[in-house]
């Protein structure tokens, strides 16, 4: 799969507890399958350690991007739970991309 906002780098797949989660090497970007987020939210500190990284890029966080599993344009939206943090997920597949340090602002 590829990132939606590098478009040229291949996500590599992180392994955290039972859930595989896609990352960009190059933006720290993190791709979830549906219902994958709401399940590593719930994890201790050092299960998810490695999704922690990456920094806001306004340039790259503002791009529109396209749902790395079938291509589908990704909506943005503010989380429910930190409205401070915008989110884009997939209306078809309900995947959700995450841009770099925004899963450390999700845990916060």
């Amino acid at each position: 799969m590829k990132c939606p906002k590098c478009r040229d780098h291949d996500l590599a797949a992180t392994q955290v507890d039972e859930v595989t989660v896609d990352r960009c090497p190059a933006c720290a970007g993190l791709w979830f399958d549906a219902r994958e987020l709401p399940r590593v939210l719930r994890l201790g500190a050092a299960a998810v350690r490695p999704l922690h990284g990456g920094r806001a890029d306004v340039a790259r966080d503002e791009r529109a991007g396209a749902c790395p599993r079938d291509g589908a344009r990704l909506t943005r939206m503010h989380s429910a739970s930190h409205p401070d943090v915008v989110v884009e997920t997939c209306l078809e597949c309900q995947g959700i991309w995450l841009d770099g340090g925004e899963f450390d602002a999700l845990r916060r």
